[in-house]
């Protein structure tokens, strides 16, 4: 297989052979490092030639300076090294990312360069975290050529600053399957921006979804192709060759074949429409042509087909619901738990079909279906103190309950109540949670003795739905790790959160990547918030729970509420 950033940046070759301290008072302020669109051109930079005269740090400096060429080539680097470093260099395994370069150390014909707050990416732009302190400094050697220093040895990376990273690379999904083949699940990945932004995109997607998440999704597309033949891109048409047998695979791996390209080539604004081919032979999906639009596949969306964006709330035990952005009143769709039962923390399960909630003593749960007669159960579970729960879009009820031992974690599927082992969560003081629709990832807020921790998890499951194993649970960067208590958490995305923290009169929205890379949306609120309703569906308002009061953070829009009204919720 070869690597995806070794396809880019071979291509690249052969063209040229933290954190400000939080304001207590003010409106509204937003920091957004997000990319412009992938295809966007940007401000040509052709870094200069190495300098004659030049010491062995400038040197140094000069090269990591010139991989911030604009449009991308690797060219402006490997004239700061000598004939044989330039031929060897070999920076496609990997990419490194750092927030400031720190001290220099030269000790000629040394020079050691230390990346402060620095991550990688690997061969298919997934984020692999944060290096590790001996990771973090780079070591080259210089040599004299022709009487001017050059670099003779160097890191086989890519290094760039951070605000550069997110301005050329695009934040971007591959489309891979769950276990049971009937939703996508996007697996989050960095892609080069510009004109080869597709093929990218579809070399990463064939290149599989590693072996962290196995067990966890699968992919459709033929085993054989490691790499696409070719990705042609002419008139908004993108003809994707692939290698591998047509007659090996049944028209439901077609659809699915079909619904991975289209969700993942979509993100290519030039895309309109797809040509699949495996060994040149046309793969036709039901009720298309050879052709089909990159907006098809809505049967698998991660978010749920019935996705939609109305408020739930309680208000004097019953169940209502709004349209919430119109104002619209408040209308009542299970008013049963009014009667017989005192509930907290509803949840609205991603059909809009079912209601969950928890019983105001926390040790049971309540389930009604939302019909003029739906009827309250028990779910079979007994707890001491169970937490909000969650719906995915299988129909599992996902609930955490706490005792002296710490959270064990389940989720109820019809009568069924089966346990599941989250290691690095189970057993540990879990204070809010979330689980994706797509049912493969395991949030959580875990309460330290100086800070709260954000955690996350993926959820491994058989071909038939049934949850075995969960994956060590990993820690997710935050700015403010040392001392952060998380007021609550929300989706903003299938693959991203929103962690509110209040500080004073003052609540801190910081955008979280279930992957663990960087962030930069970062907002504030001058309120006093208990609490945030965030949803994946992209047209979701995030709201800030204060008082009386929804507030959108960023548009400034504000839902008056009833002073009855309490546990407002979206679907999941």
């Amino acid at each position: 297989m070869r690597p995806v950033f070794a396809v880019f940046l071979a291509a690249l070759a052969l063209l040229v052979s933290a954190c400000s301290g939080v304001p207590d008072s003010g409106p509204v302020q937003s920091v957004d490092l997000a990319a412009p669109d992938a295809q966007e051109e940007v401000i040509p930079y052709n870094p200069g030639a190495p300098r004659a005269g030049a010491s062995p740090g400038e040197i140094v400096d000069g090269f990591l300076d010139a991989m911030k060429a604009t449009p991308m080539s690797t060219a402006y680097a490997r004239r700061y090294l000598t004939k044989d470093a330039a031929m060897n260099w070999a920076p496609a395994g990997r990419t490194l990312v750092y927030g400031e370069l720190g001290s220099h150390v030269s000790s000629s014909p040394r020079v050691s360069v230390e990346l402060e707050d620095a991550g990688w990416l690997d061969d298919r732009g997934v984020w692999r975290g944060k290096l590790a302190a001996s990771q973090a400094i780079l070591d080259f050697e210089l040599t004299r050529a022709e009487g001017e220093w050059r670099i003779s040895s160097a890191p086989n990376a890519l290094v760039v600053e951070e605000d550069w990273f997110l301005t050329h690379f695009a934040r971007s999904n591959l489309y891979y399957v769950e276990p049971t083949g009937h939703t996508l699940v996007p697996e989050p990945i960095f892609a080069p921006k510009g004109a080869s932004y597709a093929t990218t995109l579809v070399s990463s997607l064939l290149s599989g979804p590693g072996e962290e998440a196995q067990g966890v999704v699968r992919s459709a597309l033929p085993s054989e192709a490691s790499e696409p033949r070719s990705v042609d891109v002419r008139d908004g048409v993108a003809e994707v060759d692939l290698a591998g047998d047509l007659d090996d695979h049944s028209s439901e791996d077609r659809q699915l074949m079909g619904a991975q390209l289209a969700w993942t080539l979509r993100q290519d604004a030039s895309v309109e429409r797809i040509r699949l081919t495996i060994d040149g032979e046309p793969v036709v999906l039901p009720g298309y042509g050879e052709t089909f639009n990159v907006d098809s596949g809505g049967g698998y969306d991660p978010n749920g087909t019935s996705a939609r964006v109305d408020l739930y709330a309680l208000r004097g035990g019953a169940l209502v619901t709004s349209t919430g952005d119109n104002g619209d009143p408040w209308v009542p769709v299970l008013g049963a738990w009014a009667k017989s039962h005192g509930v907290t923390d509803v949840a609205v399960d991603a059909d809009g079909s079912t209601a969950a909630a928890i019983t105001a003593d926390r040790t049971g749960v309540v389930v009604g279906e939302l019909t003029s007669d739906g009827e309250l159960s028990r779910a079979p579970v007994k707890g001491t103190r169970l937490l909000r729960p969650s719906w995915d879009l299988a129909g599992r009820l996902w609930l955490v309950d706490k005792d002296s031992t710490g959270a064990r974690v389940m989720y109820v599927d019809g009568d069924r109540r089966v346990r599941v082992a989250v290691p690095g969560v189970t057993g540990e003081n879990v204070t809010r949670f979330l689980v994706s629709r797509d049912g493969t990832r395991f949030v959580a807020v875990i309460d330290g003795v100086s800070s709260d921790r954000i955690v996350v998890s993926r959820l491994r499951a058989t071909s038939k739905g049934e949850i075995t194993t969960a994956t060590s649970a990993v820690l997710l960067p935050h700015p403010d790790s040392a001392t952060m208590r998380v007021t609550d958490i929300g989706w903003t995305s299938p693959t991203t959160i929103v962690a509110v923290q209040q500080i004073s009169s003052t609540a801190l929205f910081q955008s979280v990547s279930l992957d663990g890379a960087p962030s930069g949306e970062r907002y504030t609120l001058s309120d006093r918030v208990t609490g945030v309703v965030g949803s994946p569906v992209a047209s979701a308002r995030l709201y800030a729970v204060s008082s009386w009061t929804l507030l959108d953070p960023l548009d400034r829009f504000d839902l008056e509420l009833p002073s009855d009204l309490s546990d407002i919720t979206y679907q999941g």
